[in-house]
């Protein structure tokens, strides 16, 4: 799930709209069509968010990846469908090319922030107190905050202009307890508390921002017991983006688990079921994080810190 390259490569079935050379103009979005970014849209969850706004919700989605041929496939998957996929090979790691990214997508009515190095930079190091860690490893798992913080900064002046508009952190129940490390928690704490504070700051304005938890993930890299494909965080992003002004209003700046939107909006998974909150993550968040920051027993940190959990991320 994440991302990289410089400016726009696109594959040569789309053309020279990115080119590797001088930006030229972006493939338009049908008019009056709606128009998505979405970031780690190669693989995991970003790839099923992307296929689902363009399959079942009739988006132009432009898709950023790190993986040329994997975006390829994503397009190719999504031809037949009420919208369509925009591949795109961009660096979040290159300002200036992000910048002329978003300059170049132009309108903007949904964004969702989904790009993240930190799962393939711990695996190697799972079951290794933070001590024992590279520092670098930190560096990883932060890129993804920043990259949010970075796109969400750039689309908000088209969204707030419009009156309109939907943002989307991608994050977990680990920024509330413990999982894995240290840096995988902080991450997710920060991007939580990213979710929030922009959402603050952007009241009043018709923009929405909120942070979704999937549970579990199945995705070509993950395999949690029990866990929910990218297909239902996709249908949760695509029915948040349907939803209402005073609906989304409603949930700006908050924590929406994906089990309880499936619940909420009726939709289910690929597999035909819904997941449900068997961790109890709703629970966690309503008694006010009482966690070690608020008074909580500290965890057991070998529960998910250990050699084992290499399984669980197989594809990494």
């Amino acid at each position: 799930m994440l991302t990289t390259v410089s400016l726009f490569v696109l594959p040569a079935a789309v053309g020279n709209a990115f080119g590797v050379g001088p930006v030229l103009a972006a493939p338009p979005a049908e008019p009056g069509g709606k128009v998505a970014i979405v970031t780690g849209a190669s693989r995991g969850l970003g790839r099923g968010v992307a296929a689902i706004l363009a399959k079942e919700a009739g988006f132009t989605v432009y898709a950023a990846g790190r993986t040329t041929a994997d975006l390829a496939k994503l397009e190719a998957e999504c031809a037949d469908g009420p919208g369509k996929v925009v591949p795109c090979t961009l660096d979040l790691k290159d300002d200036d090319a992000v910048k002329a990214f978003v300059e170049k997508v132009g309108k903007v009515d949904v964004l969702v922030n989904s790009a993240y190095e930190g799962l393939a930079a711990q695996k190697a190091h799972l079951g290794k107190k933070f001590y024992e860690r590279p520092i670098g490893e930190y560096d990883d798992h932060m890129s993804g905050v920043r990259w949010a913080y970075a796109l969400s900064q750039l689309v908000a002046p088209g969204m707030v202009e419009a009156k309109a508009g939907l943002i989307v952190n991608i994050s977990s129940a680990g920024g509330i307890f413990y999982f894995c490390g240290v840096p995988y928690g902080v991450m997710h704490a920060a991007l939580d508390k990213l979710g929030a504070d922009v959402a603050t700051e952007l009241k009043g304005t018709g923009v929405t921002c909120v942070t979704v938890w999937p549970g579990g993930a199945v995705t070509e890299r993950t395999s949690f017991p029990g866990g929910e494909t990218p297909t239902f965080t996709g249908r949760a992003v695509a029915a948040l983006a349907a939803a209402g002004a005073e609906d989304l209003a409603g949930k700006s700046g908050k924590v929406l688990l994906t089990c309880e939107l499936g619940a909420e909006y009726d939709f289910v998974d690929a597999t035909g079921e819904r997941p449900v909150d068997g961790m109890g993550v709703r629970g966690m968040l309503n008694e006010g994080f009482k966690y070690p920051l608020a008074g909580g027993a500290l965890g057991d940190h070998t529960q998910s810190n250990n050699e084992g959990m290499k399984a669980v991320f197989h594809g990494y």
